[in-house]
């Protein structure tokens, strides 16, 4: 891919993205900061489980639309059923539930403390994304005001 395509689709995003979990699963196995905490395995691999069906489900219904960009796939559909009438970035909401499970499994302070860092990351990516979005169907402006939830009920 061209350079000025990857930028364009928003490229950028997609490496910050790929170190942050780098950054995650790296602490764990450098154990700056070993964290001593009763139960974190057991949620650690609960987290991870919930994140890969989560995520799974989330990108059966996107289907041919799946991309790992913040832009539409060119012959893209807007998807607003399974996980997509809850939340409007389900896979958004499983790579960070997944990357906090894998801290939590890599036993250290740091790796948990970079993945929670994936919340403000992806809200601002997220953000980026629904600009596209909303350019591209028609439709996105009421499916944000149905679906408030952009990835984490509550929060963001």
């Amino acid at each position: 891919m061209p350079v000025r395509a990857f930028l364009d689709r928003g490229g950028p995003w997609v490496a910050a993205q790929v170190v942050l979990l780098a950054a995650v699963v790296g602490a764990g196995r450098l154990g700056l900061l070993p964290m001593s905490v009763p139960g974190r395995r057991s949620v650690g691999w609960f987290l991870v489980v919930v994140a890969i069906m989560g995520g799974l489900a989330a990108s059966n219904a996107l289907g041919r639309n799946l991309t790992p960009y913040p832009t539409p796939v060119a012959a893209g559909t807007m998807v607003e059923h399974g996980l997509y009438r809850l939340v409007r970035h389900p896979i958004y909401t499983a790579v960070i539930l997944g990357m906090i499970g894998i801290a939590l499994l890599g036993g250290d302070w740091l790796g948990l403390a970079v993945a929670f860092g994936l919340v403000p990351f992806f809200g601002a990516k997220s953000r980026f994304e629904e600009l596209h979005l909303l350019e591209r169907y028609p439709g996105y402006a009421a499916y944000q005001q149905r679906v408030r939830t952009r990835i984490i009920p509550g929060i963001l």
